[in-house]
């Protein structure tokens, strides 16, 4: 079976391709398809921090703010409780704009509420 945090990960990942397919842990490839998230957990105390990124290579962000709002709306105050854990997510009050010479980045972070079940 796997880790806690693999199955936090691989839960975290299909919860944001509800609303994207283009997902991606940490990192990417330089042949991945414009616009897509990468994503990160961190711990925080007794909590996680979701770190999400929004790329695009386009010259404006109206698609990467309607991507990153859509995908805000969906998650703040997501709840999923199955045999392996319970998690809640809040939206931080966080956006930044990073642009990156061609790129366009946006940076958030999410709030994880996470409670591992013992086996």
């Amino acid at each position: 079976m796997a880790s806690k945090t693999v199955l936090l990960i691989e839960e975290i990942k299909k919860i944001i391709q509800n609303v994207h397919m283009g997902v991606f842990y940490i990192g990417t490839t330089k042949t991945t398809p414009y616009p897509y998230i990468t994503f990160q957990i961190s711990d925080i105390g007794a909590s996680k921090k979701l770190e999400l990124d929004y790329w695009t290579d386009k010259p404006d962000s109206i698609e990467l703010e309607t991507l990153a709002d859509n995908v805000g709306d969906y998650l703040n105050k997501y709840t999923l409780t199955n045999e392996h854990h319970s998690i809640t997510i809040y939206k931080n009050d966080d956006r930044q704009r990073l642009d990156e010479t061609i790129i366009k980045r946006i940076n958030e972070s999410y709030l994880v509420r996470y409670f591992g079940k013992e086996e």
